[in-house]
C-alpha cells in the first residue's frame, strides 16, 4: 500500500516583509491645525480673485 502514497515537498515560504509600525492617534491639535490652514487658503484663494472675491 506505501507504494501508492504521493509523497509531497513542502513549499518553502519567502519571508514576509517587516510591516511598518502602526502610528499611534494624531494629536488633538491636528485637526484644529487643518481647519486654519483650509481657512487661510480660502482666504487668499478670495483676495487674490480666484474664488470670485473683489
Amino acid at each position: 500500500m506505501s507504494d501508492n502514497v504521493v509523497k509531497f515537498r513542502r513549499i518553502e515560504k519567502q519571508p514576509e516583509p517587516p510591516v511598518k509600525k502602526p502610528r499611534g492617534p494624531l494629536p488633538g491639535w491636528v485637526p484644529f491645525l487643518v481647519l486654519v490652514v483650509i481657512a487661510v487658503a480660502i482666504y487668499f484663494a478670495q483676495q487674490s480673485g480666484l474664488l470670485g472675491g473683489r
